[in-house]
């Protein structure tokens, strides 16, 4: 009786013990997805780093670490990140849209073409997969062929948010704004925080000289994400069109 009682006090002490580890590595993970929400993306790659190397080194935290770089503008940063990813979980597509736009900022064509042809490869149900395609267009200005890629992410998930932004550039760069702003709309009906396309309608707005419509656009961007120098910029721009030169 007696092997018997400490037999449980000893699991029972191991299972305590595994519930604080994994309370505890959800506690961390937890704070660095709601920083990464608010956009403190320096703190949530922060956050993130304390974890143990058996929970850092997976496609899923290595996808935030990259996500968090990229909305900090710092591309290579970026592109470590989700390169990391790519080699511990080749199969994963979460993620991938925004490690291509990525590529499209750094100009990197030919990464950018490989990608596209493992994404499609490894996935053609994922809507990333063909966003990532849309952007390996995009990035050698054939947007019309862009935008139908685009459109077929959109068809195999009508409520992927990013695949709605990206068309509405690429209707930006056609210069065919009735186009870009319901690509931008549908965006905000299916999630009101994608400060991208809040952003986008304020640059449409700006061009057309629509200043108080291009201001209310891009404060609804700021209330997002506040840590955006670029929507700073826009936003100085049109005060300044405006004459109204204080925040």
């Amino acid at each position: 009786k007696e092997l018997l009682s400490q037999s449980r006090d000893t699991v029972s002490a191991f299972d305590i013990q595994g519930a604080q580890d994994v309370l505890s590595l959800l506690r961390v993970i937890g704070e660095g997805l709601l920083l990464l929400s608010q956009y403190q993306c320096v703190e949530a790659r922060a956050v993130f780093s304390q974890l143990p190397c058996e929970q850092y080194y997976t496609g899923w935290v290595l996808h935030n670490m990259g996500k968090a770089a990229f909305e900090m503008a710092d591309y290579k940063l970026a592109q470590e990140s989700f390169e990391k990813m790519r080699q511990v979980d080749p199969s994963q597509t979460a993620g991938l849209e925004v490690y291509s736009t990525n590529l499209w900022h750094l100009k990197e064509e030919v990464a950018l073409c490989y990608l596209a042809q493992q994404a499609v490869d490894m996935d053609k149900m994922s809507p990333e997969s063909w966003c990532v395609v849309g952007n390996c267009f995009s990035l050698q200005k054939e947007h019309d062929v862009a935008i139908k890629f685009f459109q077929r992410a959109l068809q195999l998930d009508s409520n992927f948010t990013y695949a709605y932004t990206l068309s509405g550039h690429e209707y930006v760069s056609n210069e065919d704004f009735e186009k870009a702003v319901s690509c931008y709309r549908h965006a905000i009906r299916t999630d009101a925080r994608h400060y991208n396309a809040w952003y986008g309608l304020g640059t449409i707005y700006y061009r057309q000289e629509k200043y108080e419509l291009a201001e209310y656009h891009f404060r609804r961007a700021l209330a997002i994400n506040p840590r955006s120098s670029v929507l700073y910029c826009y936003l100085g721009m049109v005060l300044h069109e405006s004459r109204k030169y204080e925040l």
